[in-house]
């Protein structure tokens, strides 16, 4: 029995694990479940699924359960005896958890791509343990085990290219239209950074870190039927790839079961019905904020903090309706504009960027008379 604990339980990946778990009854035993706040959503998962502990950022009492909560339960929650941690926590709130985790050398599964970039410079040594549950991410851990990591010539990681990627006009695009994802079902931040093509652009820079693979051997390609969900190209000419219907529930169950493989519940691929696998070159002009972080990710130091931050920032910014579509990439230029930090060496130092960076917006928000321009 391999005993687990979901953070962000409530949100979409920590669900969809709670899918998996509620599979395997047999293998599986929650021991802890994270969320943000109490709420029904989580009173009937603990209900469910009995955990010994919830974690909870804001301090509340719940009956028959071990409740921890501030930054005192995170450090408790850090140190539990617990086969694996997923990170299923959406955003720059995930980084704490994540550094705590590391740093006690507890296994991690993680869907939160925002604290492995932040953290990128400070505990890049420790990545070589996590088991990466974005798709792209683990489509390339497994395509990777095909060979040797010194003969990889390169590696590509495909995006959907979000439900604007062949429109030619991205002006007046809602916030409803910007929240239909045409395969994947995500939480409202991740579906707009897809939207953005944002996603792949931090995703580059989450593989590197994760893969431990130079920029130049990093590749984005348009995939709009979200089939192949990344490869790998070996210095021999072969490409070895993963296929599969877009369905979370096969990245995280792999996480949670490997080196085995289980069943998922999801759909099982007919190359028939898909018919044919197409592939386009990202337009960088129309989506600038995919060749914004290639040079943050390239540039390092502290430009990779500041770029999460910042998107996260104006993603909300436009979800809130205060900016247009095509304004979150001004918005995130305009910040790093006004960044100068010294390379992060440790947690502290990723924590200060990130608040300073805050104020940055703050500041530039406040000067515009409440809307950046």
């Amino acid at each position: 029995m391999k005993t687990i604990a979901v953070l962000g339980s409530t949100g979409s990946i920590g669900t969809q694990t709670l899918d998996i778990v509620r599979k395997y009854p047999d293998r599986l035993k929650v021991k802890l479940l994270a969320a943000s706040k109490i709420s029904d959503r989580l009173l009937n998962q603990i209900e469910e699924f009995r955990p010994e502990f919830v974690y909870v950022a804001q301090k509340g009492e719940i009956k028959g359960v071990n409740v921890l909560s501030g930054d005192e339960g995170l450090e408790e929650m850090s140190k539990l005896d617990i086969d694996l941690f997923i990170n299923g926590i959406s955003g720059i709130a995930g980084i704490k958890p994540t550094y705590l985790l590391l740093k006690n050398r507890k296994k991690l599964a993680t869907a939160n791509k925002e604290a492995i970039i932040c953290l990128g410079e400070v505990l890049k040594d420790t990545y070589s343990e996590i088991l990466p549950i974005d798709s792209e991410h683990s489509a390339i851990f497994q395509s990777i085990q095909a060979g040797r990591k010194k003969d990889i010539k390169r590696i590509i990681l495909t995006a959907s290219g979000g439900p604007f990627w062949d429109r030619k006009d991205l002006n007046g695009i809602s916030v409803e239209d910007a929240l239909k994802h045409p395969k994947w079902k995500m939480g409202k931040k991740v579906t707009v950074d897809s939207a953005t093509l944002m996603n792949k652009g931090l995703e580059i820079i989450e593989a590197h870190y994760l893969f431990n693979i130079p920029y130049e051997k990093i590749q984005a390609v348009i995939h709009p039927q979200s089939i192949v969900h990344g490869l790998v190209e070996f210095i021999d000419g072969s490409i070895i790839s993963q296929l599969s219907c877009p369905d979370m529930r096969i990245p995280i169950s792999y996480a949670i079961s490997y080196p085995e493989r289980w069943e998922t519940g999801a759909k099982y691929l007919d190359l028939f019905e898909v018919g044919r696998l197409e592939f386009y070159e990202p337009d960088e002009e129309k989506f600038p904020l995919l060749k914004i972080a290639k040079e943050c990710g390239k540039k390092g130091s502290f430009y990779p903090v500041v770029l999460t931050v910042a998107d996260e920032l104006a993603v909300n910014m436009f979800l809130k309706g205060v900016i247009q579509f095509t304004e979150i990439p001004f918005v995130v230029e305009k910040i790093l504009q006004q960044a100068d930090f010294k390379k992060p060496e440790n947690y502290e130092d990723v924590i200060f960027i990130i608040e300073e960076t805050k104020n940055i917006f703050k500041n530039l928000y406040k000067t515009a008379g409440g809307k950046i321009a």
